[in-house]
């Protein structure tokens, strides 16, 4: 916008025609005299009525001064028996106030943003039209009635004035007010009619300004200060495009605050490249253009960079607020519009809204885009979703929602999901198709044995959720977990020609801090080759066939953090959002920028707990179940017959074994299937030797397998495991151990501590 009214003669020219204009207009001459009723009454109210709830609904609800437009739904009840908000709006009413002049601007914003940060502890969203509103209301000289902070700048530019994101927009209204006082004349302050008049000018002269090319709203002459309408792209002018950008809208609005005072392209790009030194040239550019043109927050002047009046806006604000961009990607966005419109009719499943856009656009011949517009509607607070996968929208969604006041256009003809939503809603979401638990059941081996119900629970715990199906299995080392987890995802997919696609196992390592581990990483040394890993592969054919189940078994989860190497899953699987695999904007080798968290991923952890491992935090426990089994019978070990030894030392053996067991399992010393095999390998290549008998063999391997695990500190308990231990070797004359058994007895009566190596 050019300071088409800088000039005296100019501002002069437009105000005669404006004043005209109000001449003419009931409408206008009518709301002079609203504001001066306003005006009027509360100037008039006492101190005693100030602070009344009543008095404060009718301050903070009147429309004298503007329109809330959508700002209107934000309920403030809350603040209406705010005794400390209270006391800043009488101080701000009745003084003492600073001298005319940059002192008391300065006061006055020092006390808008004080209010402001008092509002923000008590109130999810800011009303800040509300606020400008009361503030004109009590100190009617100092304000004009633009409330909206964009059409104060758009003004304050259009004058001439410097309206830059580091002038508030409190420090605007002076300055307009000061201005027109250098053309017209100073006049009587508010609430005298001529000082009313003079507030309410400012709208007048904002309505008769020639529209930018690129507006997205458009006000009425006609009409009273307020919301004005948005103004939509057709469909074949919009963005096709949105780029994620690492951080989100907190990022843009960083890389914004560089350019606030303007600066050349390259620093720029330098200072982009500072922030993510793996963007490569390419990305870097694509960045600068997207924050010109898909988000309108920077133009371009030559080589120069600077803010637009809605980078200004983001800019004013200490945090990020999505309102200052959403009306650009409404009405400039290919798809934006038509998300929020489908769920003013009622939330729709995530696949519903990834059809409705691929409807939109035909181009669109993968999830890749939609689910960028889809991500960055979540991100801003638009949407929101359960933990059934609905996205509906929020309250501030809504509101803007409501504004779309057109049926979004689409590059091809869209197909309306209404009709469908309402079933689809009661409607079960698990699509996942897997075997009934008798199947499963049936589909493990011959020898691998496991308690029905132990396979019923693990079953139930991985499909108790929608999306989150992790389970932990945690135990006696050696019992089986990583068997139980890996057949039961054979099982998954037994019927299927080749069950090993549908198993990924990862050994996890020590020292795993970051997700790169799993997922692979952009190589630094060469920006546009991604390094994978099996982990990811499988994760993107996951992703490609949501209909089948896919499993991922994380042996020994816990050697690292696995809140940390997880994280990315960990978050997709309880938002249902998309898992960030790099931050360049298109595919590096093959792997895209996000991935949707699949809803068919299944992962079983097992852990160890003992002094190398890490324990699991609630971020894991809230989200996995965890099973538990330290009991195993001896008996039904399967692989009984590969002793090669007569009947009577089978027997032995298993008696050996199932006494050392229940002597060791009160103090969880006991042993697994992986000992007992172990074991009994070590007994059958002794007598293939020919050289050892079986109880000399069986005295050997338990000496190896089962002793050096004992340890602890003297308790009562551990006595009577170890005592117990050592009768069961006596008696079963295996004498070598039972020696080394009559040490750690000893050594823990007189040492008050016990280890097999010391």
């Amino acid at each position: 916008m050019n300071a088409i009214l800088s000039s005296d003669q100019a501002l002069r020219n437009s105000c005669e025609q404006a004043e005209d204009h109000r001449k003419r207009s009931p409408k206008h001459l009518q709301w002079v005299v609203d504001v001066e009723q306003h005006l009027n009454m509360v100037a008039a109210a006492s101190a005693e009525e100030f602070r009344t709830a009543a008095f404060q609904r009718k301050l903070w609800s009147s429309q004298a001064i503007s329109s809330f437009g959508r700002g209107g739904a934000i309920n403030v009840d809350v603040l209406h028996t705010d005794d400390k908000l209270i006391g800043l709006l009488w101080k701000l009413r009745e003084g003492p106030l600073p001298p005319p002049g940059p002192e008391r601007t300065a006061y006055l914003v020092s006390l808008f943003k004080e209010c402001e940060s008092h509002i923000k502890s008590r109130l999810l969203t800011r009303p800040r039209l509300k606020l400008y509103n009361v503030f004109a209301s009590l100190l009617p000289g100092e304000f004009v009635t633009l409330s909206f902070t964009n059409s104060m700048r758009e003004l304050a530019k259009a004058m001439g004035i410097d309206a830059k994101a580091n002038v508030h927009a409190v420090t605007l209204h002076r300055a307009v007010l000061d201005r027109l006082d250098s053309v017209l004349g100073e006049v009587a302050a508010p609430p005298q009619r001529a000082g009313v008049e003079r507030m309410t000018l400012p709208w007048l002269l904002l309505s008769r300004l020639p529209k930018q090319i690129d507006a997205t709203t458009e006000s009425d002459p006609d009409e009273l200060p307020g919301e004005a309408q948005l103004v939509p792209l057709p469909a074949d002018r919009r963005r096709r495009s949105m780029l994620i950008i690492n951080g989100w809208f907190a990022t843009v609005r960083s890389l914004l605050e560089f350019a606030k005072d303007g600066c050349t392209r390259e620093d720029f790009k330098e200072h982009i490249r500072s922030i993510n030194p793996r963007l490569s040239p390419p990305s870097v550019n694509i960045t600068v253009n997207a924050l010109i043109g898909e988000w309108g927050v920077l133009e371009a002047a030559g080589d120069q960079l600077m803010p637009t009046l809605r980078g200004h806006a983001v800019l004013e604000n200490d945090i990020a607020d999505p309102d200052d961009v959403s009306d650009w990607l409404i009405t400039r966005i290919l798809g934006f519009d038509h998300i929020l419109y489908q769920l003013r009719q009622g939330p729709a499943q995530w696949k519903q809204l990834h059809a409705l856009l691929r409807t939109v656009n035909p181009g669109w011949t993968t999830d890749n885009m939609p689910t960028r517009i889809i991500n960055w509607q979540h991100a801003l607070g638009l949407l929101q979703s359960d933990r059934e996968g609905m996205y509906s929208l929020t309250e501030e969604g809504r509101l803007w929602a409501n504004r779309i006041h057109w049926v979004p256009e689409a590059l091809a003809t869209a197909h309306d999901l209404s009709a469908q939503a309402a079933g689809d809603r009661a409607a079960n979401h698990e699509t996942v198709e897997r075997p009934l638990v008798d199947a499963i059941k049936a589909a493990f081996p011959r020898g691998v044995v496991f308690p029905p119900t132990l396979i019923a629970r693990l079953d139930a715990s991985l499909w108790s959720d929608p999306r989150r199906h992790f389970a932990v299995l945690a135990g006696l080392s050696g019992a089986g977990k990583t068997l139980l987890a890996r057949h039961y995802a054979l099982a998954l997919w037994k019927d299927a020609s080749d069950p090993d696609q549908g198993l990924h196992t990862v050994a996890v390592q020590p020292g795993w801090h970051d997700p790169a581990s799993l997922l692979g990483y952009i190589n630094p040394l060469a920006s546009d080759t991604y390094v994978r890993t099996g982990f990811l592969d499988f994760l993107l054919r996951a992703c490609g066939d949501p209909a089948r189940p896919y499993t991922v078994v994380l042996d020994e989860m816990n050697l690292s953090h696995p809140e940390q190497y997880l994280a990315p899953l960990l978050s997709g699987m309880e938002t249902g959002g998309d898992i960030e695999l790099h931050a360049l904007d298109d595919d590096v080798s093959g792997v895209p920028p996000r991935m949707r968290y699949p809803d068919n991923l299944v992962i079983i952890g097992t852990v160890n707990m003992d002094e190398t491992t890490h324990g699991l935090s609630d971020k894991i426990l809230d989200r996995a179940a965890v099973l538990e089994f330290w009991d195993i019978d001896v008996e039904s070990y399967p692989g009984w017959s590969s002793l090669g030894t007569t009947p009577a030392d089978v027997k032995m053996v298993q008696e050996v074994l199932c006494g050392l067991a229940a002597a060791l399992r009160p103090v969880r010393l006991h042993f697994g299937w992986r000992t007992i095999g172990d074991i009994v390998g070590y007994i059958a290549a002794a007598r293939k030797g020919g050289a050892i008998d079986a109880r000399n063999a069986l005295d050997h391997a338990v000496f190896s397998k089962i002793l050096p695990k004992l340890r602890g500190e003297d308790s009562t308990r551990l006595r009577q495991a170890f005592d117990k231990t050592h009768t069961v070797l006596n008696d079963a004359q295996l004498n070598e151990s039972a020696a080394k058994m009559a040490e750690l007895c000893g050594d823990l009566r007189d040492m008050g501590s016990a280890r097999f190596w010391r």
